[in-house]
């Protein structure tokens, strides 16, 4: 039988009556709070029981202090001799338990409590959350601003959308505690002066909520990371994702061993952050070296495969290669593909250039093209619009009326798309050869090097649309 559990809980720092509440109950199902340590509660098993907690806050002591200071030992003194026995210590909070069913309580004067507070949310708690918040706002402004100018970047991109994601959610913690705990504290305010206690309000289950999208997020991500592009990629990518979770936990035990060796507050915080910084400048750079190595050692290989051949394949069989529309063998170009994929949209480019040494290049057909597969519906509007933006410039006031390359309507029926345009010129200077191609659920950008027929108009629907 299990002996101990471990937690990570996220009650708000200042949501005492939701902690005494929920440490009542774990007793009552034999699991009593032992200690805290790197944020993980460990609870011991013992038999069911009714125990009273109470949670208090001593603003002047650091979580690196080798040993409790003359004034805070006292207090401990002082609570013990009442009945309440230490449980666990985390930075300025104290968890004591008690096994009277009516005790007294250490707490007696709700200024003292307030005031007491006040001072450890000024120490330790407002500062980050305003620091983050901030950060937060910030970045959220740069992701509206984002959404505005490039959408499709963002949202095809799983990375783009994990960062953004963790911003907003950082955003909402932040305006979580921070707004928690200064509509909590004014309602005690009017509470102390009529000499009554008021407890805590706890939004726990929607810090858990948070939490968990977050990981799911960071999860989605990490396996579209690993499941794409060479091996070399998605090792580094599971080494580079387990470094970041083990420095964590890394410096934590650190401190805590510095502190259990009565190293000073000051001694431990200086030795421990340049353990951090060694340990990441040795790690950064050998996963520099490797990612060198194994990439070189896999574009060695990919060329030993197929001359020339982009190491870079996103995808392994385009949808549409030069062979399809013309009698020119594939293995004259150098083909390169690129692409993002998110749980929104993915995005692919194919590109198909004349080797160096191939007869009459300059003659030699080209083509590229990019195609943005819409997975939600409702974002098809917001995706043409940018791309039809990205190159039609009859809203460009800086270039003057005649001069700007603007789209036009073709039949779409030999592409077999709902609407067809291409880029032409007003100066005259004739058309680009370059279309936008609208299928139902994406939009194809293509461009050739010559005049297409309606039979190859045909092929290239059939292949991207």
């Amino acid at each position: 039988m299990k002996e101990m559990k471990r937690r990570l809980e996220l009650y708000s720092f200042y949501d005492h009556t939701g902690l005494e509440r929920h440490l009542e109950r774990m007793a009552r199902k034999g699991w009593r709070l032992e200690k805290i340590w790197n944020n993980i509660w460990y609870y011991r098993r013992t038999r069911p029981r009714e125990l009273k907690f109470s949670v208090t806050y001593f603003p002047e002591v650091s979580e690196l202090d080798p040993e409790p200071s003359e004034k805070q030992q006292i207090f401990l003194d002082f609570c013990e001799h009442t009945g309440w026995k230490l449980a666990a210590v985390t930075t300025q909070m104290q968890i004591f338990y008690n096994e009277n069913p009516d005790p007294v309580p250490i707490d007696t004067d709700p200024w003292l409590e307030l005031d007491t507070l006040r001072r450890t949310a000024r120490k330790s708690v407002l500062l980050p959350c305003l620091i983050f918040g901030a950060l937060g706002l910030i970045n959220t402004g740069l992701l509206i601003h984002t959404l505005q100018t490039d959408p499709i970047g963002l949202l095809s991109s799983g990375s783009g959308l994990l960062g953004a994601w963790c911003w907003l959610m950082l955003l909402l913690l932040s305006v979580l505690e921070l707004g928690g705990y200064f509509r909590w504290y004014r309602k005690a305010e009017k509470a102390a002066a009529r000499g009554e206690f008021l407890d805590t309000a706890s939004h726990v289950w929607l810090t858990k909520l948070i939490l968990a999208s977050i990981i799911l997020m960071f999860l989605y991500w990490l396996a579209g990371w690993v499941s794409a592009g060479p091996y070399w990629k998605r090792i580094l990518g599971v080494v580079i994702s387990g470094y970041m979770i083990g420095i964590l936990f890394f410096s934590g035990t650190f401190k805590g061993y510095l502190k259990r060796k009565k190293a000073s507050a000051g001694t431990n915080i200086t030795v421990t952050m340049f353990l951090v910084f060694v340990v990441t400048i040795i790690f950064m750079a050998g996963v520099t070296w490797a990612g060198l190595q194994m990439a070189q050692d896999a574009r060695l290989a990919e060329q030993e495969e197929k001359a020339e051949a982009s190491m870079y394949g996103y995808l392994a069989d385009p949808p549409l290669e030069l062979s399809d529309l013309t009698d020119i063998s594939s293995s004259d170009y150098i083909q390169s593909s690129t692409g993002e994929e998110s749980l929104l949209l993915e995005q692919f480019e194919q590109r198909a250039v004349p080797k160096n040494g191939a007869e009459d290049r300059e003659g030699l057909p080209q083509m590229d093209y990019r195609v943005t597969l819409v997975k939600v519906p409702f974002l098809y509007d917001i995706c043409r619009n940018q791309l039809f933006r990205d190159r039609d410039e009859t809203e460009d006031g800086e270039i003057p009326e005649g001069h700007k390359a603007v789209y036009e309507a073709r039949d779409p029926e030999p592409w077999g798309a709902r609407q067809v345009y291409e880029l032409t010129y007003q100066d005259g200077s004739g058309f680009s050869n370059w279309y936008l191609l609208c299928y139902p659920d994406r939009i194809v950008e293509i461009w050739f090097s010559w005049e297409l027929t309606e039979e190859q108009m045909r092929i290239v629907g059939e292949k991207l649309g």
